[in-house]
């Protein structure tokens, strides 16, 4: 069976002197080490020395107790993930549309006739044959 493990559990492993100090969780889960609280603190707010902030502990008891590796451990976590993955989802519509945008100006530039294909290039920083390319619709 496993133990939960709590903030100052890992506050305490965290500050020891003990190298080899861990955290027992019983015989379904391997020992918390120093190690494993370094890997998970460098997702976390920490202070200029690396140290978490206050409320960062819970964070890490909160990983290490999570039944499902990977998943979330409270509804405040789903919604985390959502709002994530609905900024992504934005970010990519922004990129995608400023990518149309920038590409159908190459176009434009390049069919005016105004401008040598090696300025635009020089002014899109981007290699002549990709304004070629981008002329062509071949990306």
């Amino acid at each position: 069976m496993s133990k939960v493990v709590t903030a100052e559990q890992i506050r305490t492993l965290w500050n020891s002197p003990n190298p080899e100090a861990v955290i027992e969780r019983g015989d379904d889960f391997e020992p918390v080490t120093k190690d494993d609280l370094g890997a998970l603190a460098s997702y976390l707010d920490t202070d200029d020395e690396g140290y978490p902030l206050d409320d960062q502990w819970q964070v890490i008891a909160d990983q290490l107790n999570g039944t499902t590796p990977g998943e979330p451990t409270s509804s405040a976590g789903h919604d985390l993930l959502q709002r994530i993955r609905d900024a992504r989802a934005e970010r990519d519509r922004v990129k995608t549309e400023a990518d149309n945008e920038f590409n159908a100006i190459i176009r434009a530039a390049v069919a005016s006739g105004q401008a040598p294909v090696i300025a635009i290039a020089e002014a899109a920083d981007m290699s002549r044959s990709r304004i070629y390319q981008i002329r062509d619709g071949r990306r």
